[in-house]
């Protein structure tokens, strides 16, 4: 029987022994039968063994493996615990190539301590085996790599890094920490299969820079970055190959940290420190693409409860392709809101620039009307709330109606909704959908000559400062316009704006864009000119202007001024710029005579200094007046050279630029919408510090300049007022300076404003009285308390007689119209002495004391 089963296995089997432990007998049997016992080869087990392994027989990676495992000690061990087989595949030459093989050994039926026998038999397993160790394989494969990208998964990650916890040496560690941006979106809006596509795009950038295996895809949208034993320098200069190759792409489609540790405990503390920098590395990204954020946004609320009842059902129904059409409408233009109401969940759908303008709580809102209603004006609530009544009744089809807003600024704009109720096929109501138009907001195009508008003029400097683009801005404005205002009238007048943005756009061409700023004035910018070119252009526009045909063929010449400068990457703002150009246009139409004239010539310094001076300046100005502060200059009665009131003049000093002298900064400054705040804080401080030294000379004046930007702001006279009010300065003391822009403001408007501040009590002077625009014709015009001779006059006085003749003639002139004069520039007290015979009211100047601190000055008295 025995034999029987042993013939059975030998055509199965290859070769068959039994192993004889307790006598130390291997016997072979072959071919099929049982060899006599004169055939059968006695060997041990040990040496055949041995012979198979050290003849290479067996793959060398298995000889260990298998000289371990077929020794007698183990199969005597291993069957002693029990066991009734034990089975090992290895690799086993056959026919001069190594193959599959499967070698098993049974005990006998009678085997015990005193006889320790088995048969061992191996059989050809290759092509079974081999498909089961493909399968095998590719089961480990998956089960450390990422089955989508191919990079290692969060368990070889995780492997890596308990083994570098494990080093005792710890070693230099680069670490990088990525994730992925608008994954959300992509899968939302075009499938999770081009999602994976784009996520396979992210892990060739990674695998490629950095190389496959120090890559892991460790979540979703999280891929981490791990070299061991790399120098700071060279994980450095990686870092900033790899920073270039995400910032070339239009969308960085990564935001990530990296950090280099020389040792490290473990390489979660490292990974952590990562992963705070690729936060800041994400809000960079969205404060760069805002648009992003708010798409990203508005799908996360989409996908969640937006609205609740007291059941916890949750109000959103996803629209599909009506919720792109939404947004696709929503985003072309800024102006118009749109919305839509769903009837069976109430919520309401708003365009993402609403939720921006108005500062509302999210793009879907559940139960709107609460909340819209809290931003509606008290007065125009009852209004809305009838239009709206009427429509849900039935009683009206369409809500029409107009009322003011709260935006997130705090400030009410006129708006006009419009709106109506769509129906479902069986006529239930289905959404209450419309447009809320916000007339606060301009649209970027000049009606009148339908250049870009003053808005994108700021926002196309803007764009070009934050792409560090060099830039060439060419200012041009038309002298007198409202002369042909007056004379023929504003629609003419709207009629050669259009003709004259006509000729300015065919001269740009496409080398740059034209805007209309304010009034009559125009700018060209563009990155192609030189400023030589800029110059070409201004000289063949002027040719133009003077050929302008007006009515009836008559010819209607226009003169032009115009100011220009080149941006070359200096640190600015665009409020800087603006300033700038308006100041080298101002320079040209004042003092040039409509000659092109540059910032950077205009200022005669280091323009690059001088920008960032500027822009210095203007954020200490946003950064609560920081480093400015007043110095008082003494006016002293002439007869008895008592001192009676003071000028206040404004300084200012920085850490960089140390004390900067007036005459750089505060003309240019008052250019600046930000001088009115300025100027309000120059009063205030003067005015209460007025009042600390009327507390020693009762009947003390303070003097404070005025500019035009502050006068031309409709905000001004409230202004004073409160100062007044707020530091109990009495306005009969306070005489208020016009500087020199003032006077070449219209001067009906003028007459007006300073007419207003006189009823008050507030005095009037003229500075500066003699020079630039300081004609004799103000003194008809306006309401006048003093005049200020300019020190220009002054100097060199004694010797003369022009200087003589006119010091005389404005003093003269002042008394005889019943004002007060004061000569400023009396430097020394020979020339103090010397005045006297003119008979000035007032002297100013350093004979009585130089500019200083109120500390300083209270001194003086």
């Amino acid at each position: 029987m025995l034999e029987d089963s042993l013939r059975t296995l030998t055509r199965v089997y290859r070769r068959i022994f039994r192993i004889d432990v307790t006598h130390n007998i291997c016997e072979t049997l072959r071919g099929g039968y049982i060899r006599s016992r004169d055939e059968v080869k006695h060997d041990c087990l040990g040496d055949y063994i041995k012979d198979m392994t050290m003849g290479g027989e067996i793959f060398p990676d298995d000889v260990d493996r298998v000289r371990k495992c077929l020794s007698p000690e183990f199969l005597i061990k291993y069957f002693a615990n029990g066991h009734d087989r034990f089975t090992i595949r290895y690799k086993r030459k056959m026919d001069m190539v190594y193959r599959w093989v499967m070698t098993e050994v049974i005990p006998t039926a009678d085997y015990r301590d005193d006889n320790k026998v088995f048969y061992l038999y191996t059989r050809d397993i290759h092509e079974e085996y081999s498909e089961s160790i493909e399968k095998q394989e590719l089961l480990e494969f998956y089960s450390y790599k990422d089955a989508l990208t191919r990079l290692g998964n969060r368990n070889a990650f995780n492997i890596l890094c308990d083994a570098y916890a494990d080093r005792k040496d710890k070693r230099s560690v680069g670490f990088v920490f990525n994730d992925v941006n608008k994954l959300k979106y992509v899968n939302d809006h075009y499938g999770h299969k081009e999602g994976d596509l784009y996520l396979q795009r992210v892990s060739q950038m990674l695998a490629q820079h950095f190389g496959e295996n120090a890559c892991y895809r460790i979540s979703g949208d999280e891929f981490v970055v791990i070299i061991m034993d790399i120098a700071e320098q060279s994980f450095n200069s990686m870092i900033a190959r790899y920073k270039e190759v995400i910032d070339e792409q239009e969308e960085a489609p990564v935001a990530f940290g990296a950090v280099w540790k020389a040792e490290a405990d473990s390489i979660d503390k490292i990974m952590n420190e990562a992963e705070r920098l690729m936060y800041e590395d994400k809000k960079r990204f969205y404060s760069k693409h805002p648009e992003v954020k708010r798409r990203e946004s508005v799908e996360n609320e989409a996908n969640i409860a937006v609205g609740t009842t007291e059941d916890g059902v949750p109000h959103y129904r996803n629209l599909g392709k009506t919720d792109r059409i939404f947004d696709a409408l929503a985003a072309t233009t800024l102006r118009n809101y749109i919305f839509m109401n769903d009837l069976d969940t109430n919520v309401t759908k708003w365009s993402a620039s609403a939720v921006d303008y108005f500062g509302l709580p999210g793009q879907y809102i559940y139960d709107t009307q609460k909340v819209w209603e809290k931003l509606i004006h008290p007065d125009d609530r009852a209004i809305f709330e009838q239009d709206i009544t009427e429509v849900f009744a039935g009683r009206k089809k369409f809500h029409d109606v107009e009322y003011r807003m709260r935006n997130k600024k705090g400030e009410y704009v006129v708006c006009t909704c419009r709106g109506f109720i769509t129906k479902k096929e069986n006529g239930d109501p289905e959404f209450f959908v419309g447009t809320v138009i916000n007339h606060g907001v301009i649209d970027g195009v000049d009606p009148v000559t339908n250049l870009h508008n003053q808005q994108e003029y700021t926002k196309y400097i803007s764009i070009h400062l934050r792409n560090k683009q060099t830039m060439s801005i060419l200012a041009i404005g038309i002298s007198m316009f409202n002369s042909i205002n007056m004379m023929y009238g504003y629609a003419y007048g709207n009629s050669v704006l259009k003709d004259f943005a006509t000729k300015l756009k065919n001269v740009v061409g496409g080398k740059g864009l034209v805007f209309r700023l304010d009034g009559a004035k125009f700018a060209i910018c563009s990155n192609m000119y030189t400023k030589q070119e800029l110059k070409e252009v201004y000289r063949h526009v002027q040719n133009l202007a003077l050929d302008n045909v007006g009515l009836n063929g008559t010819a209607i010449p226009l003169k032009l001024y115009g100011g220009g400068l080149i941006y070359d990457h200096v640190g600015a703002d665009e409020d800087v710029i603006k300033s700038s150009v308006e100041y080298a246009l101002e320079r040209s139409k004042e003092d040039h005579h409509g000659e092109l004239v540059f910032f950077n010539e205009e200022i005669k310094d280091n323009d690059r200094m001088r920008l960032q001076l500027y822009s210095t300046i203007h954020k200490c100005v946003a950064n609560n007046m920081e480093g400015f502060f007043m110095c008082y200059q003494p006016i002293a009665n002439s007869e008895t050279g008592h001192i009676v009131g003071m000028e206040a003049l404004l300084r200012w000093k920085h850490k960089e630029f140390g004390v900067v002298p007036p005459g750089i900064f505060i003309p240019w400054l008052e250019m600046e919408p930000c001088f009115f705040e300025l100027g309000n804080w120059i009063i205030e401080q003067a005015l209460t510090d007025g009042m600390e030294v009327r507390k020693i000379r009762p009947d003390f004046v303070v003097n404070v300049n005025i500019s035009a930007t502050q006068l031309e702001n409709h905000g001004f006279r409230q202004a004073v007022v409160d100062i007044l009010k707020k530091t109990k300065f009495p306005p009969e003391y306070l005489c208020i300076e016009l500087t020199e822009r003032c006077k070449n403001m219209d001067i009906a408007f003028l007459k007006n404003e300073l007419e207003y501040f006189r009823k008050l009590g507030i005095k009037i002077a003229i500075d500066d009285f003699g020079t630039g625009n300081a004609t004799l014709n103000l003194l008809t015009e306006l309401p006048i308390d003093e005049l200020k001779v300019d020190m220009s006059f002054v100097r060199g006085i004694q010797e003369s007689k022009p200087n003589q003749v006119l010091v005389q003639a404005v003093v003269s002139c002042a008394h005889q119209l019943g004002y007060k004069s004061c000569i400023e520039g009396v430097e020394d007290k020979a020339l103090f002495d010397y005045l006297h015979r003119y008979g000035s009211t007032y002297y100013q100047g350093y004979h009585f004391s130089r500019p200083v601190c109120l500390e300083d000055f209270k001194k003086l008295l």
